[in-house]
């Protein structure tokens, strides 16, 4: 029997083990040479032990791991994979008579025109499953029989327009002539789009009433929700590759309509659609757009419409996805708007940017001010009247109380515009309208009120693992990324500026003194009370930004005019100063938190201490806040607790010059971690995440459907 055709048959498997040994053993069985049968089965991720189970029970059984939960991909694997001239698809919960095979190999092998072939599938009861596929009104399509006992009316063998693929068997050169199972239909109707397929290529589709086979209708998908889902959902899809002028129509007679599961039906119409720009002339296309773009006002509403259109050009690749970057404090100097720009120019050749700001700036200034290169951005100004009839020049969220109109609303309606907004500076009042948001917290300092509208957001990105726990904590929210901010300092090379005897705080001189300037100035004077020999010829020296009229500046100023010498202040210095300043500091200092219980008091990351580090100063910070992820203590620094810790810390650091020299090095490198290479690999994965989703076809896996 050498010269009986060699087929393979393909076993697409997701936890189906409880039902796999009846179906193999019926492989087993079958009146055909086995020596000319090969077994393939496609495993889609099963968690029930099914692979181990094939590896041990059935050895000669080819095994192989589908990357995705995708029935039709699978399908494509193992056709890649066959050897036979005749190939077969099983699923997991039929089995065969022994003669099935034998049958319908002997009328492939009688007419070459005839590409599939299935005999007559039985329920477990007995009734008929199918004896192949026949279309019903409104583009619906049922299997032949369904339901019906058997009674001999379907023992007639006949060409059918469709074969059910739970026992079925093709010619090889036909797949092949065909193509492969489309996988955007995931499972369910992609046997009927494959029989369009090959009945228009030319093939017959024939049903040989002989060739018997059993099967547990629905037990390899877990039951009618899932059949359900992709049945109506594939609907859509078929008629927009071989009946796109009946999908308008198909709208009002679809189960998602009737039931009014709007998310499903906008989401089935937008992969429809796609398919449909994918397979249509463009004539046809627009026509068929423009009934949609009707239909979805009906249903939805204008801006649905409008949303579901631009995603269309995205996805089609007619233009790029639009970014709103959003800062109510854009138009001021600032380390935050540093970093949202910064971001900005990493993914600005991939996203059109707009620069959405409330008060006058202009790319020029953002430029300017940050050395950046920002020419492919635009930028809007939005005014906001409460605060332009107030005349204030600071936006302050928290003068916004439940009793008022949210003053936020024109930027909410400007983000109906974009594909993503981006709210940078954690506006916590403004609502998306977008279809993707990011909203970035440096920490939660506010609480829920009537108009926090944080939950609305997409993506919620926290700058610690200090700000992320905070974030559970106060917002009841969960953080999708953590991302340190860039600490680009550029700083000179160590051998360059040699090292003096400083110990540098650098932090703004906040008038409620919440950097702990004062008490950096009375530890600095503890440590040379306690040990004025080891300290004689080391000095504190306090920078800092403040403003006119500062109270707390007044007092340092007291203190350093008490110590003249051994404390120098230097308030709003340039960078190029301040660079000077790290370089030739030995240690840093950094006390904010120091006797505080407010979280927000604390420093929730820590730009200056990682600024410090870059440079070559070993950092002496409060343990607390997001300090602790930046100094590894004992390492490439030290936290403190107490100002007697601090002193203790400095004086050990102090006298072990071998050791300061080391945790010098320890903390550049260290400071490397927190640079502009690493923020920009987790900024380009991340947005290409987000574009990947939005643009791309987003297929549903089957096990996660009742969630849809």
């Amino acid at each position: 029997m050498i010269d009986r055709p060699f087929c393979s048959l393909i076993i697409v498997n997701y936890n189906g083990l409880k039902y796999l040994p009846d179906c193999l053993n019926s492989v087993r069985g079958l009146d055909y040479p086995q020596e000319r049968i090969e077994t393939i089965v496609v495993d889609n991720g099963s968690q029930d032990g099914s692979v181990d189970f094939l590896h041990q029970k059935y050895p000669n059984v080819r095994v192989f791991a589908n990357s995705e939960n995708n029935f039709s991909s699978a399908l494509n694997f193992g056709i890649q994979q066959a050897k036979g001239e005749y190939i077969g698809f099983l699923n997991n919960d039929a089995n065969l008579d022994s003669q099935w095979l034998a049958i319908l190999v002997k009328k492939l092998e009688s007419n070459p025109k005839i590409g599939g072939i299935s005999g007559k599938i039985l329920l477990e009861d007995g009734k008929i499953n199918s004896v192949g596929h026949q279309m019903l009104p409104n583009y619906y399509w049922a299997d032949i029989g369904i339901e019906e006992r058997d009674r001999g009316q379907y023992d007639t063998e006949k060409e059918v327009e469709g074969l059910c693929w739970a026992a079925v068997l093709f010619r090889k050169s036909c797949l092949v002539d065909v193509g492969e199972v489309d996988r955007d239909f995931v499972m369910y109707f992609e046997d009927v789009d494959y029989a369009k397929r090959c009945r228009d290529k030319g093939w017959k589709l024939v049903y040989i009433p002989t060739a018997i086979a059993h099967h547990v209708y629905g037990g390899s998908s877990e039951g009618n929700s899932l059949t359900e889902y992709f049945c109506n959902r594939n609907r859509f899809l078929y008629l927009a590759k071989h009946e796109p002028l009946e999908l308008f129509s198909a709208i009002d007679t679809s189960v998602f309509f009737i039931r009014q599961q709007l998310n499903r039906l906008y989401d089935s119409l937008l992969i429809a659609s796609y398919k449909l720009l994918q397979c249509q002339p463009t004539e046809i296309a627009n026509e068929v757009l423009s009934q949609l773009s009707a239909k979805l006002i009906e249903i939805y509403n204008p801006f649905v419409a409008d949303r579901f259109l631009a995603r269309l050009q995205v996805m089609s690749g007619d233009r790029k996805m639009s970014i709103c970057i959003y800062d109510h404090a854009l138009h001021f100097v600032g380390g935050g708007q540093k970093y949202v720009a910064t971001l900005a120019v990493i993914i600005q050749d991939k996203f059109d940017i707009t620069f959405v700001a409330n008060k006058p700036v202009t790319i020029a200034d953002l430029e300017a001010w940050y050395g950046l290169d920002l020419s492919r951005c635009n930028l809007k100004i939005i005014p906001l009247p409460f605060f332009e009839k107030r005349r204030m020049s600071c936006i302050d969220s928290s003068m916004v109380t439940e009793e008022m109109e949210n003053p936020f609303l024109p930027v909410t309606e400007e983000s109906r515009n974009y594909d993503i907004f981006i709210n940078v500076n954690q506006l916590e009042k403004v609502k998306p309208l977008s279809p993707i948001s990011i909203f970035f917290c440096h920490f939660p300092d506010s609480w829920r009120t009537k108009h926090f509208a944080v939950d609305y957001y997409t993506f919620v990105i926290t700058n610690s693992q200090f700000t992320t726990q905070w974030l559970t904590k106060r917002w009841q929210l969960k953080s999708s990324l953590l991302l340190y901010p860039p600490v680009i300092l550029d700083a000179p090379i160590a051998s360059i500026v040699p090292k003096e005897k400083m110990i540098l705080s650098v932090a703004r001189l906040e008038a409620g003194g919440s950097k702990k300037q004062v008490e950096l100035i009375q530890s600095f004077l503890e440590l040379q009370n306690k040990y004025p020999e080891a300290v004689r010829d080391w000095k504190l020296v306090i920078v800092g930004g403040s403003t006119p009229g500062n109270p707390y500046l007044k007092t340092i100023e007291k203190w350093v005019k008490k110590n003249p010498g051994a404390i120098d202040l230097k308030v709003n210095i340039s960078l190029e100063e301040l660079k000077a300043e790290y370089a030739k500091a030995s240690i840093f200092w950094h006390g904010c938190g120091l006797g505080e219980v407010n979280p927000q008091r604390f420093e929730h990351f820590g730009m200056a201490t990682v600024e410090a580090m870059q440079s070559g100063c070993v950092p002496i910070v409060f343990n607390g806040g997001g300090q602790r992820e930046i100094v590894e203590a004992e390492i490439s620094g030290f936290l403190f607790d107490s100002i007697a810790q601090l002193v203790q810390q400095t004086y050990d650091l102090i006298t072990q010059p071998d050791r300061l020299q080391q945790m010098q090095q320890n903390a550049r490198n260290r400071g490397q971690y927190f640079g502009k290479e690493r923020f920009e690999e987790k900024v380009q994965a991340f947005f290409q995440i987000v574009a990947d989703e939005y643009a791309g076809v987003n297929l549903p896996n089957p096990a996660e459907i009742d969630r849809l």
